[in-house]
């Protein structure tokens, strides 16, 4: 999958200053059903001087070994996929389920939003100048709340933090930190990630640490502050 050449946070909840200057706009930067309910809806919007033709692609979202992994998919779709936008315009790009299988727990997918340049190297491929990715999670009613635990490990003596997540619902962890000997080290202010329901996210620190060692680690998830002491493994 190509990367964008500037990758923007949509899912954060907030947009980033970049996003805000930026000549291609999306609304929402997250979308949330409960199903039944099947059906939704972005907002894009050219506030530049120029066109700009954007490429809406959906993928199913899934975390395996602790890393997020996106695959095509064909039950939920985004129409229209592809659009030329004309300057200071909106247009709508509708988001439904086609699949006729009832939602079990939660489904998860990233909606990639990509403006592509009108001009381009003769000889090069396709380079997405700005890249939106949204999340998008379609919940079952009686879904149970994000339940997350806490774990570290050593691997070649730097640090892994491991977050499992044995609730149905995703969490949404924000202001990670981690002390170490006393020192606080910040993972980021802002959005960390998220941790899927029946699934496990990794950060790797890159901090020197040693085995049996005891860390606290802390953040903001859905359910609120947490803090939880562990040892490293």
């Amino acid at each position: 999958m190509a990367m964008g050449l500037a990758l923007l946070g949509a899912g954060a909840g907030l947009m980033p200053p970049a996003a805000e200057a930026a000549q291609l706009q999306v609304r929402p930067v997250g979308i949330q059903l409960t199903a039944p309910a099947a059906a939704s809806k972005l907002v894009l919007t050219n506030r530049g001087n120029t066109p700009i033709s954007a490429q809406v692609r959906i993928f199913r979202w899934t975390q395996k070994n602790g890393r997020d992994v996106l695959e095509r998919t064909r039950a939920v779709v985004a129409s229209p996929p592809l659009m030329k936008m004309r300057p200071k315009r909106q247009h709508i790009v509708r988001v439904v389920r086609l699949s006729k299988t009832p939602v079990k727990g939660e489904e998860s997918y990233r909606l990639l939003v990509d403006e592509i340049p009108q001009k381009r190297p003769q000889g090069s491929g396709v380079i997405f100048a700005l890249r939106y990715s949204i999340p998008v999670f379609i919940t079952h009613p009686a879904a149970t709340p994000p339940k997350v635990s806490w774990s570290a490990s050593a691997r070649g003596g730097k640090l892994l933090l491991q977050a499992r997540n044995s609730g149905q619902r995703h969490d949404k962890i924000t202001n990670l930190r981690v002390v170490v000997n006393g020192r606080t080290r910040t993972v980021n202010k802002g959005l960390a990630g998220y941790v899927l329901g029946n699934a496990a996210r990794t950060w790797d620190m890159g901090l020197k640490v040693r085995k049996g060692a005891s860390i606290t680690i802390k953040g903001q998830g859905i359910n609120g502050p947490f803090s939880a002491t562990v040892r490293v493994r």
